[in-house]
């Protein structure tokens, strides 16, 4: 019996087996362990004999091996059944035979040729032993690994108040129109004796402030190999970056409206005291007020001391600063805020939502358009209009060097 044979017995004498052994197990019965103790044995040696059929080269042929194994011995009598370890040592006899046959140079079997090509492909090009073997090399395979960029862009650090939470901000539904704004009133009632008419009081006077929404835009292009090379959401960053850009853009035409206010000079030498004369005297006692400053003005401020040498800023969780001078919350744009350069000294101190008016017809509006070279066009829109309400809500301080 050839060894593919009684592998075929082995298999048939297995299935026979299990159902037997499940049988055993379903009625409970005594011999169900020896049962399946029998079918992990099948199993074992049909794993033994199923390495064997695969140790056997592929250039022999099954057929050459019965003409050689004869059923009968040179007496002429039958021989006994084949034992598996005489059909082993048959099989690794034919098998160093064969691999001893003269193999024409460069020449490899298709089947391990074919096997070799496939670990090396999918090992991509860290499987090389085998191809040594058979004399192929990466190179001659052509496996070729790119380098991997990786395009991790991060946002820069920066700290912007958005000044148009601040003011009054209103939304408007069509392109131009008027807001009105109550004066305060600055009279005040009669005294009246019982049952006698009620004499006319002062009526309501209102500041009619004219706006006019203006469109604000552009067009931001992106490579869609950027979009796909990213290893982040590249889009999600420059939609993060268009927002960026529309507070930088109210907080302009905010500042530059808040320019625009009444003057009042500081010098360096009693910044103190003459920020307190601004608030508590040039300003009407009604207006709740804030100081909107450069940061070069509040790293002056922040550094000041008393003549106990502590600090005069106090911490104020309300303000986004987090610090306040005398209960006055403070807040920190940059020093370009107000149209200057850098390392200005400059503020408002006022009632920002009496003092500006923010009309807001279209708050930010993305809009991505396919480009036509392989990319994507960002198109950040806002549409609105800054106009000064009430003039006399605040004072524009420029700080002058003291002695």
């Amino acid at each position: 019996m050839t060894i593919q044979e009684e592998l075929t017995q082995k298999k048939t004498n297995l299935r026979a087996k299990i159902s037997e052994a499940r049988q055993a197990v379903a009625d409970k019965a005594d011999n169900a362990d020896n049962l399946m103790q029998e079918v992990r044995d099948y199993e074992s040696d049909i794993k033994k004999l199923k390495e064997l059929v695969d140790a056997m080269p592929d250039t022999l042929d099954d057929k050459d091996d019965d003409k050689g194994d004869s059923d009968k011995a040179n007496d002429g009598q039958p021989k006994s059944p084949a034992d598996p370890a005489d059909d082993q040592q048959r099989s690794n006899e034919k098998k160093k035979e064969a691999r001893s046959m003269p193999q024409p140079v460069g020449a490899t079997p298709k089947k391990e040729m074919r096997d070799v090509l496939n670990g090396i492909i999918h090992s991509k090009g860290e499987r090389r032993d085998d191809a040594t073997t058979v004399g192929i090399t990466s190179t001659d395979v052509g496996v070729l690994i790119p380098e991997e960029i990786i395009y991790n862009p991060e946002m820069e650090v920066k700290t912007v108040t958005d000044l148009t939470t601040l003011v009054t901000k209103t939304v408007v539904k069509s392109a131009s129109g008027k807001y009105p704004i109550l004066k305060r009133a600055n009279t005040k009632m009669h005294t009246v004796k019982e049952l006698e008419e009620s004499p006319e009081l002062s009526k309501p006077q209102f500041i009619d402030v004219s706006w006019e929404v203006v469109t604000r835009r552009g067009q931001i292009p992106i490579s869609q190999e950027s979009i796909d090379d990213a290893a982040v959401d590249l889009v999600g960053l420059v939609s993060q970056h268009a927002r960026e850009l529309k507070v930088n853009t109210s907080n302009a035409d905010v500042s530059a409206s808040l320019a625009t206010f009444q003057k009042a000079t500081v010098s360096e030498a009693t910044i103190v005291d003459d920020f307190k004369k601004v608030y508590n005297v040039l300003l009407d006692v009604a207006y709740n007020k804030t100081i909107v400053l450069t940061k070069s003005l509040y790293n002056l401020l922040d550094t000041l001391k008393d003549a106990e040498g502590r600090y005069l800023l106090q911490d104020q969780i309300g303000s986004a600063s987090g610090k306040a001078l005398s209960n006055i919350p403070l807040e920190i744009v940059e020093d370009t805020a107000f149209g200057d350069v850098d390392g200005s000294k400059q503020a408002f101190i006022g009632d920002l939502k009496r003092a500006i008016l923010y009309a807001d017809r279209v708050d930010l509006e993305l809009q991505w358009v396919q480009y036509p070279i392989y990319g994507k066009i960002l198109e950040p829109v806002v549409r609105y209009d800054v106009k000064v309400a009430d003039p006399k809500a605040g004072y524009f301080v420029n700080i002058t060097p003291g002695a």
